[in-house]
């Protein structure tokens, strides 16, 4: 079923665009925790937290908008899966950054940087697809554009797996 937004549900995309906000903002904030050092990783996981709470407001003010509106029960099914989704990637950054901040990890892989990379990218062009959604035939571009980010990711997560677990001795 096609995502579809009347003229009168256009604030929808407003709604979800400001929740995407927060994907990005939280993909930045990862970026960071990657980055630094203990204590400036603990300092960019504390704001990364601080997203996810925010992205819990924005998602629970689609709901909110979402069940004082007349929308069709595909249409609701539609706006409550993207505003769902948009919360569980901050969620999955926020459980990355806290683990290696409760992990005290040392220096990381080197093909995690790569995914991290690749996560701030999708993230900008999520947004940017999220704003489209009064205009589906906009979305096709974002829609190639991260399946292929989809794609480098899996590659690079598998290549990171080979890494470490062929230089793991115990």
């Amino acid at each position: 079923m096609a995502f579809r937004l009347t003229l009168h549900d256009v604030r929808f995309v407003d709604l979800l665009t400001d929740e995407a906000g927060h994907v990005v903002t939280a993909a930045q904030h990862l970026a960071e925790v990657l980055a630094g050092d203990q204590t400036s990783r603990v300092e960019a996981a504390q704001r990364l937290q601080a997203v996810d709470q925010e992205v819990d407001r924005a998602a629970h003010t689609v709901l909110r908008t979402l069940s004082a509106t007349f929308v069709t029960p595909f249409d609701r099914a539609d706006v409550y899966q993207v505003s769902w989704s948009l919360r569980r990637c901050v969620a999955r950054m926020d459980a990355v950054a806290d683990e290696i901040v409760l992990f005290q990890l040392g220096e990381l892989p080197p093909g995690v940087s790569e995914l991290v990379r690749l996560t701030v990218r999708a993230a900008d062009v999520t947004r940017e697809a999220v704003r489209s959604l009064a205009r589906p035939e906009a979305i096709t571009d974002p829609w190639i554009e991260l399946v292929r980010f989809a794609k480098q990711a899996g590659r690079a997560h598998r290549q990171l797996l080979t890494s470490v677990t062929s230089t793991v001795t115990d």
